[in-house]
């Protein structure tokens, strides 16, 4: 008979009969009788170790410090006195660990056998992925000529993770081309999607300022192409509507302050020509455009 018990552990009789029969030649029964026997047992059953483990891991690589995974240890969190723990490399049958925690150096697929110190029992075999993901290396450039009048970064990150891009700290995503990006230094920043880090590059977007307001607020009081500010020998010749050279000044100065001669200048739109080199091509070259004055 099967019997289920209800409680664990739990104290049952088990009782076992022998029935004995008499016959006579005729082979009818002419007496019989019961022999029986009782024992009592214990039932209990003994637990399965339980292994609390994910089914993947990332194990974070070249690392940078800006990784946000803490470095890979598994643990299992039970007690090397209670049980025996056998780590193995699934793909080459090596026992790599023997301890309570495993700390993989390296990708692959694993296997954790854990067994009761005691009673000798056997949790199932808890198999799980270790997969490598790294901080990227990012590269970017200005897809566009300097002065171009919709300006292009873009951007590139390598490494064995998978990465998204921002530009200067606003929304995240997979692409890393940024159109019509404005003038002047711009920060590319590429993450791993995993958590193993991130890497920001600087990108100078040469181009110059469609006004300024010389008033004296500290906004915009001066004129200047700074965006060319490392390129030291670029000149810049400022013209009046007639032609008239008014100032000449370099992209490292402190640039023009609307004055002629010590003499503010009238609201209006002025010319300048810039001599620079260009980035992609170094190749020295020409520019000329307006500007507006307003006060």
């Amino acid at each position: 008979l099967l019997y289920e018990n209800v409680i664990n552990p739990q104290q049952i009789i088990a009782r076992v009969d022998n029935d004995t029969m008499i016959m006579d030649a005729s082979g009818a029964m002419v007496d019989s009788s019961v022999c029986y026997t009782t024992v009592p047992l214990v039932l209990e059953v003994l637990p399965l170790p339980v292994i609390d483990l994910e089914l993947d891991y990332i194990l974070c690589v070249d690392t940078n410090g800006t990784e946000v995974l803490p470095p890979l240890e598994i643990d299992t969190g039970l007690s090397i006195f209670d049980y025996r723990f056998l780590w193995t490399d699934m793909l080459t049958g090596t026992v790599v660990g023997t301890g309570s925690s495993y700390v993989p150096t390296q990708e692959g697929f694993y296997a954790l056998e854990v067994v009761n110190a005691l009673t000798n029992c056997e949790a199932p075999i808890h198999q799980f992925t270790v997969t490598e993901s790294s901080p990227p290396v990012v590269t970017a450039n200005v897809g566009t000529e300097a002065f171009s009048q919709v300006q292009l970064i873009t951007a590139q990150a390598t490494g064995i993770g998978i990465y998204e891009f921002n530009l200067d700290q606003g929304p995240w995503g997979t692409d890393g081309n940024f159109v019509d990006v404005p003038t002047g230094s711009h920060i590319v920043t590429a993450r791993d999607l995993n958590g193993c880090g991130i890497s920001a590059v600087r990108v100078n977007v040469i181009g110059y300022p469609q006004y300024f307001t010389p008033n004296g607020d500290g906004y915009h009081d001066t004129w200047n192409i700074s965006s060319l500010g490392a390129q030291g020998d670029s000149k810049i010749f400022i013209f009046d509507r007639y032609g008239k050279l008014i100032k000449q000044i370099y992209p490292s100065g402190d640039g023009w302050d609307g004055t002629y001669n010590g003499q503010e200048m009238p609201s209006s739109d002025y010319w300048f020509t810039v001599q620079y080199t260009e980035p992609s091509t170094n190749e020295t070259k020409e520019y000329k455009s307006h500007f507006t004055l307003k006060r």
